[in-house]
């Protein structure tokens, strides 16, 4: 198992997680992280746009940046 970060993070903020996530590998990680930034992009409101997960392992290195803008009707 491998420890995973998923952290928030726009142009000039973010929000870092601190706990992170064991996963049997990073595909299992991203595709985490994929259902998650899929679900906010249909509950979030306009204020998360410009906003993305980035998922990272222990030593930092990130694996993907996932956008959630928002779905608009």
């Amino acid at each position: 198992m491998m420890r995973f970060f998923f952290d928030y993070a726009a142009q000039d903020q973010a929000m870092y997680d601190y706990r992170g996530d064991d996963f049997r590998s990073p595909k299992d990680a991203i595709d985490f992280a994929g259902a998650i930034a899929e679900g906010l992009k249909h509950s979030l409101s306009k204020e998360w746009t410009g906003w993305w997960l980035e998922v990272r392992n222990c030593d930092g290195v990130k694996f993907a940046s996932l956008p959630f803008d928002p779905v608009v009707a």
